[in-house]
């Protein structure tokens, strides 16, 4: 299987298989944790997506990939809002490194940075 995304060394491992991900930290002892702070916004931005907290699940990763444009749309909004910049794309699709803060990609590209750059300055 030909993979077309990035294997960040940091990605939780709780994560599906695809380009869209959250950031962990490992310990000494080998046990991870996610580096997400708990506020709860990725997740209402992307329900269908992203693991919900619970008593049981206390981490925010990607149990499943986005498929329409819509889910890529919510993953790519739950990526703005995350706070600590945790949650992450490691793919190459052109129109979705255009879309997204280059900082939140690992494979964005000098046009995709200058996309995005043009495209937040004609926000208001």
């Amino acid at each position: 299987m030909h993979r077309d995304y990035y294997i960040h060394p940091s990605r939780l491992p709780k994560n599906v298989e695809g380009a869209f991900y959250t950031l962990g930290c490992k310990s000494k002892d080998g046990t991870w944790w996610g580096e997400c702070l708990a506020c709860g916004a990725p997740e209402d931005q992307a329900p269908t997506l992203l693991a919900q907290w619970t008593n049981e699940c206390t981490e925010t990763y990607f149990i499943r990939q986005p498929e329409t444009e819509a889910e890529i749309e919510s993953a790519c909004n739950a990526l703005e809002v995350c706070c600590v910049d945790a949650l992450r794309y490691g793919g190459r699709d052109p129109k979705i490194l255009a879309r997204l803060n280059p900082n939140l990609c690992d494979n964005a590209t000098f046009i995709s940075r200058l996309k995005y750059f043009f495209r937040s300055r004609g926000k208001k």
